[in-house]
């Protein structure tokens, strides 16, 4: 009896490192028209993991209707070892091959950043409105945010599963994007693009 006793606990002590650790909606009321405003509105939120990783999916977003401007933002919403000399924002821009996947992705489906808006879906053509919410955990292998380092998971309405991306803390006390390759794969169709009218 005390075996299976025993071998209960493992499985739940299992099943409780596995899960998420409780989720966190962060919110975005207004879409920045300027640069000046996203860095201000980055400084307000970045200051957790989870708000660095809604400033960096604002980021995506605005890239879509404006790639010029999505760019800058972008550029300052990643860890700095992750940019290269360049002219898109204070002398720094993504790595080419960084730059290269997002233009990609986002033209093959640019419903991609709206996939991580709470209320969008492929039923309803990802569509979005404002306030943005963003819906983050993290898990047992999400590391120690008191490292500076930090694994994030996010919602996302075109996928089965939460997608991860690696934050990290810079010396200010801003999150910044370090990994996030798996949050700009693609997503499920939406209803109107599986439809058929032929």
């Amino acid at each position: 009896m005390d075996k299976m006793k025993n071998l209960v606990l493992v499985f739940v002590f299992f099943v409780f490192s596995i899960i998420s650790v409780k989720s966190q909606t962060i919110s975005v009321d207004k879409i920045p028209a300027t640069i000046e405003e996203f860095v201000t509105l980055r400084n307000n939120l970045s200051t957790t993991a989870e708000g660095g990783a809604a400033v960096f999916l604002l980021a995506l977003k605005i890239y879509v209707d404006n790639p010029e401007f999505g760019l800058q933002c972008l550029v300052v919403s990643v860890d700095k070892n992750t940019l290269r000399e360049g002219d898109t924002y204070n002398g720094f821009a993504l790595f080419k091959q960084d730059e290269d996947l997002i233009k990609k992705q986002m033209a093959h489906n640019k419903n991609i950043p709206n996939s991580y808006i709470k209320g969008s879906s492929p039923d309803n053509g990802y569509e979005v409105k404002l306030p943005y919410e963003y819906e983050f955990s993290g898990n047992a292998y999400s590391g120690d945010k008191n490292e500076g380092t930090y694994k994030v998971f996010v919602a996302c309405s075109g996928a089965d599963s939460k997608r991860p991306f690696t934050m990290k803390r810079n010396d200010k006390g801003l999150w910044k994007a370090t990994m996030w390759s798996s949050v700009v794969v693609g997503i499920k169709k939406s209803k109107s693009e599986n439809s058929d009218d032929l």
